[in-house]
Parts: C-alpha cells; structure tokens; sequence
C-alpha cells in the first residue's frame, strides 16, 4: 500500500547496543500494532512500551510506516528460513505428490496467524524497494523448489515454473482468504486437508 511519506530506516544499527535498541523497539512495535491497530498507534506509542525515547526512535525509524517495514522485513526473513528448512527435509526425502503438498500447506497456515498484526502487515504496510527485493527473492525460491518436485512427481506440465506459480498463488489465497478466515475457535484441519485435496487433484 503506497502512501506519500518515507518508509525506509533512517539508518541501520551497527554496533550490538544499537542492535538491541531496534529488536527493542520492533517488539514494542509488534505489541502496540496488535493491541491498538494501525490507525490508534503513534510512535510515542512505542518509545514509551519500548523504554526508548522518541528521539531514539528517530534515530532509526522516521515514522511509524518505516516501523511496520521492518517488522515485515523481519516477518519474511523468518519465513523464507522456516520454508528453507522445510524444503530441504522434502529435498532429501522425496515424498508422494500429496504427502509435499501437505508439508508445505500445513507450514503456511502455521507460520500466518489471525491476529491483528498480521493483518496490518498483509494490509496496510508500504511496499518499499527493499521489501520488494526480499519479497522476490522469497518467491523465487518458492518457486523454484515448488517446481522441482512437480517435475519429481511427473506433475510439472509444459511448464514446470509456471504451475508452480500458479499452486503457490491458490495455496496462498485459499490459506489466508478461507481457512485463516474462519471464525475463531473453528476448526482448521477439515478446510486444510480440501485445500490439500483440491490441489493435489489439479496437480495430478
């Protein structure tokens, strides 16, 4: 979501302190958005749940957009090491086709969640460069390893990359849009296992 007000860090820590001051303030950050929403919270906000003061904040995050950026960047990395680890489990033990698309869907609805911070990262954080280029380099690896075991399976079509593109899209839309969806305390496992049905049946 673009908005006309800077959203890059001011400067990157260098030094350990530093670094603690920003994890510091990332984590007040992530309890403010999720207790108040985007609109109610302020950078005052999170100074003060940080034990920070405002001019501190300054120091790294211009506003509270460059906060959310960063707690996104950090949602991501986190991600694309979770999904790293993964992927290579299937690498090396090659399961059926359904058996893959199982792992990776039930990864997905794990590492998302319903709350309130989720949802302003996937809503209301600016798309910066930087992001954009962490974004990419994720789902280029998804991608990449989502057509691999097309191709292992005998699933890859004519093209191997552009099914995958497409799978992971579904799998994407169907975990946030319905099964994330759901109300809360509903049971999960009856939409995740259509989901993995439903895809494994297009694949094969």
């Amino acid at each position: 979501m673009a908005r006309p007000t800077s959203a890059e860090p001011r400067k990157l820590p260098r030094q350990r302190r530093s670094a603690e001051t920003v994890d510091r303030l990332l984590d007040a950050a992530a309890r403010i958005f999720d207790e108040r929403g985007y609109r109610a919270t302020t950078t005052n906000h999170v100074a003060e749940a940080a034990s920070v003061s405002i001019g501190s904040l300054y120091q790294y995050f211009p506003n509270k957009d460059a906060l959310l950026v960063a707690l996104a960047e950090r949602h991501i990395d986190a991600v694309a090491h979770q999904f790293g680890e993964r992927l290579s489990v299937l690498r090396r033990e090659r399961p059926a086709l359904d058996a893959t698309v199982r792992s990776l869907v039930d990864l997905t609805v794990e590492l998302n969640d319903t709350s309130r911070l989720h949802a302003i990262l996937f809503t209301e954080c600016p798309r910066t460069t930087a992001l954009e280029e962490r974004l990419g380099r994720f789902s280029d690896l998804l991608t990449n390893e989502v057509a691999w075991h097309l191709e292992r399976t005998g699933s890859g079509g004519a093209d191997a990359a552009l099914r995958a593109r497409l799978v992971i899209a579904a799998v994407d839309a169907g975990v946030h849009e319905v099964i994330l969806a759901r109300p809360p305390g509903a049971e999960r496992g009856a939409a995740t296992a259509e989901l993995v049905a439903l895809t494994t049946r297009g694949l094969a």
